[in-house]
């Protein structure tokens, strides 16, 4: 369960509405690439499904990075590789859904 606090938190780091919308498309674009793979990885090792997921992963990354550019505030960084992953699973595949679903994308969403 996500509590207030956190989605505050994240509501305060996406508030550009050209941002949100990369969001959308780059969470969409990063659990299709994690699909690919694992069904690369379990197809006998299709390495071209493999590399088409990575691109995806990696390109749904890239759109994020862009889209923080837009941001009034911004993020504080990772603290090293392993929260660097941790980081966008958990927003990408958990987060961001539930906030798009939520009250707080909406009033994001709506401001001028």
């Amino acid at each position: 369960m996500i509590s207030e606090k956190e989605y505050r938190y994240y509501q305060r780091l996406h508030q550009n509405r050209l941002n949100l919308i990369i969001h959308i498309v780059g969470s969409i674009m990063f659990i299709a690439g994690n699909v690919l793979m694992l069904i690369g990885l379990f197809s006998f090792i299709d390495i071209s499904q493999i590399l088409m997921g990575f691109s995806l992963l990696f390109l749904a990354i890239a759109l994020q990075a862009i889209g923080h550019q837009f941001e009034p505030e911004q993020f504080d960084g990772f603290k090293g590789p392993l929260d660097f992953v941790k980081t966008f699973y958990l927003e990408l595949i958990v987060f961001f859904p539930a906030f798009l679903f939520s009250p707080y994308f909406l009033e994001n969403w709506n401001k001028r």
